[in-house]
């Protein structure tokens, strides 16, 4: 298991992000100096569905700006500069791979919310704070990397305040065989561990948690991709910044997936 952390990181972590970020909105005639969540939406909101997925998201676990909150595979911080600009609530980001976490700081700081979002790299399996440390946890699209996920669900329950809520949105197996590669999080099989819903559930409960909402958003997905919000995802300012030139085709492998049942997407919330 421990071999497979750095084949993750080497997946996400391509050299260079930050620089190939600011010179696209550079030649964009965009100022650097000046971001704004909206302004890098299209770039930094690389998990499936975007802005639109986050923005559902958030609905659902209704933050408010008493709350701190662990964004956990946070990526280049995306949602988690959303959740403070949106609600005003802290927001603390964690992610295993290490060019994410120097990109997600620089970004926070020319859109100045760096007095509500920090970042530091750790792995979601044994993250570096007390117990009882925040109000929610959130997850986009990250438990198809980790394989042991009993482990992971405990963690996040230990972060928990009693009664504090986990809500993330996920990939899970479906029947209809295993899904077509390279795919978002793993252009390889090994680096992928999905399980079916039935079991991220059995995991959760074990884990101390009560699911409040389970919700197959697969369907969204799939009829998401011919919007021209996602279309302009994959454009010149888009994800490929963040996740590689092959992007838009590992993403619609992870449609014709979804569509063909091999793949189902969960959004769900729980409550410790």
């Amino acid at each position: 298991m421990t071999d497979s952390f750095g084949q993750i990181s080497s997946h996400y972590g391509d050299a260079g992000i930050g620089d190939r970020i600011l010179a696209a909105l550079r030649e964009e005639g965009v100022d650097i100096d000046a971001l704004t969540p909206e302004i890098l939406a299209p770039i930094d909101q690389f998990h499936t569905r975007g802005i639109v997925a986050t923005r559902e998201h958030a609905a659902l676990a209704a933050p408010h700006e008493d709350m701190h909150i662990l964004d956990v595979g946070c990526g280049v911080g995306g949602p988690a500069r959303y959740l403070a600009s949106t609600y005003g609530c802290r927001v603390t980001g964690v992610d295993l791979t290490a060019e994410f976490i120097a990109v997600a700081k620089m970004l926070t700081e020319r859109c100045r919310l760096d007095h509500f979002v920090d970042f530091q790299q750790a792995n979601g399996l044994d993250l570096p704070f007390a117990d009882a440390s925040f109000d929610m946890v959130w997850c986009q699209n990250v438990t198809m990397n980790v394989e042991d996920k009993a482990g992971f669900y405990s963690e996040i329950a230990r972060m928990l305040k009693p009664s504090g809520r986990f809500t993330s949105t996920e990939m899970t197996s479906g029947t209809a065989g295993p899904p077509h590669f390279p795919l978002p999080w793993a252009r390889v099989p090994e680096i992928s561990f999905l399980v079916p819903q039935a079991d991220m559930r059995a995991a959760l409960e074990t884990a101390g948690f009560r699911i409040l909402e389970w919700r197959d958003t697969s369907a969204d997905v799939v009829a998401s991709a011919q919007r021209q919000t996602e279309r302009v995802r994959y454009a010149k300012l888009g994800v490929g910044l963040v996740a590689g030139a092959d992007m838009g085709d590992r993403a619609a492998n992870s449609g014709r997936s979804l569509a063909e049942g091999r793949l189902v997407n969960v959004m769900m919330l729980a409550e410790k």
